[in-house]
């Protein structure tokens, strides 16, 4: 009998997603467990395999098209099989838009001077490769595949019925050019958050640090650690334990606000904000003031590994109690991150670099490092802030005292 494919539930509840790429067409046939999509949600992007072998007999959701968890969005059949009555009428759930606008249905394309903007282009990689080689024009075909996907023979009738490319450089008189892009689901996440953090009433404190024997530390454990388990130690890890160490101290920072209560956590979950392509992510190392640094440089490279690689898991991008931004690798002096909500605070750390400091009535370069502590004001007050940033920066100006 027919199986219905359904857009996966990849974490424990409902929320949305969308199919980055379908790497079959309807009437391919296809086995078991092959992949047969690339999708996404606003945390992963992943493959999707084929729940039995049959033909892809029905595709009910295009490329691109933002739809629930658990939504149907192909059919499969048996060779012979007939597809049933509702799935024979039903429509893609977006119609096609890059028919070519009828202003210029009938116009001569050879002497084209201006660009469709805004078009909603909907081809894979592939087709998009081929029509460069066939210097031909993606925004002026309508494409004849499912939800109006250009196809390779879409391409390849443009190119025989003379359809350009068009290489109009833009002039001063000419109109400003623009291509649209929806946002990611992983950027649509980031814009609401944003909302949500700026909507927090916070504010910021900021410490210099003396990084000298934070160096000497990293220096001293870089050899040992990466003969132990083939991993280089990081500033990043160091910071994590003792950030973990320093709301062991003052656990009244360990908390959020709930709607009019404050909730205390036992333990000390740290979150790492990763750069990936496209966005960030925020994988979670538990139990942060219990574990060791080595455990830490493990946990830490392999989450941050799976981040780049877009496979993390939802279990491990949660419930974290506390985050940490570092964008010194980045060349950032100073800066304040922006609240993770519902968490009551996160940290910015900048590079590490040489400033003039006073010691001894002298003037000498000494590296420091300038974290800043950004904290959610209807739960936490300067005191308290200013209480965790003196036991971290003691930690991490005696680092050999974790």
């Amino acid at each position: 009998m027919p199986l219905e494919i359904v857009f996966p539930l990849l974490g424990l509840s409902k929320g949305k997603g969308r199919i980055v790429e379908w790497l079959k067409s309807e009437g391919d046939k296809v086995e078991r467990r092959e992949i047969i999509a690339k999708i996404e949600t606003d945390k992963v992007v992943t493959e999707l395999e084929s729940p039995a072998s049959g033909i892809l007999r029905k595709i009910l959701i295009p490329e691109n098209v933002e739809i629930e968890t658990l939504t149907v969005i192909a059919v499969i059949t048996q060779e012979g099989e007939e597809l049933p009555e509702k799935y024979v009428t039903q429509k893609s759930t977006v119609e096609a838009t890059t028919a070519i606008p009828s202003s210029m249905e009938g116009k001569d394309f050879s002497n084209l001077e201006t660009t469709l903007s805004g078009a909603n282009i909907i081809a894979v990689p592939f087709v998009r490769k081929l029509a460069k080689e066939y210097d031909v024009d993606l925004s002026l075909i309508s494409g004849s595949g499912p939800g109006g996907r250009i196809t390779k023979e879409d391409v390849i009738n443009a190119s025989k019925q003379g359809i350009p490319a068009i290489t109009q450089s833009i002039g001063e008189k000419d109109e400003l050019q623009v291509r649209t892009e929806p946002l990611s689901l992983m950027r649509n996440t980031i814009a609401r958050r944003m909302v949500e953090s700026f909507e927090t009433p916070h504010f910021y404190l900021t410490v210099e640090i003396d990084a000298q024997k934070l160096q000497e530390v990293r220096e001293d454990l870089l050899q040992s650690i990466n003969d132990k388990i083939g991993i280089n130690v990081t500033i990043t890890d160091i910071i994590i334990m003792a950030s973990a160490k320093a709301i062991e101290d003052n656990p009244l920072i360990n908390c959020n606000y709930d709607n009019g209560k404050v909730n205390y956590f036992n333990q000390v979950n740290i979150g790492l904000v990763t750069a990936v392509e496209g966005g960030l992510l925020v994988p979670v190392i538990f139990n942060a003031s219990k574990k060791s640094i080595m455990e830490i440089v493990k946990t830490r490279d392999d989450l941050v590994k799976k981040a780049r690689e877009r496979r993390l898991t939802s279990q491990e991008m949660r419930n974290s109690t506390f985050t940490i931004s570092n964008l010194g690798m980045f060349g950032i002096d100073w800066f304040s991150a922006i609240l993770q909500p519902p968490e009551a605070a996160i940290l910015a750390v900048g590079r590490i670099t040489a400033r003039a400091v006073v010691r001894n009535g002298q003037i000498i370069a000494r590296p420091t490092l300038i974290i800043t502590l950004t904290i959610d004001h209807r739960v936490l007050d300067g005191k308290i802030g200013a209480e965790y940033l003196q036991s971290l920066k003691n930690y991490l100006e005696n680092p050999v005292s974790m």
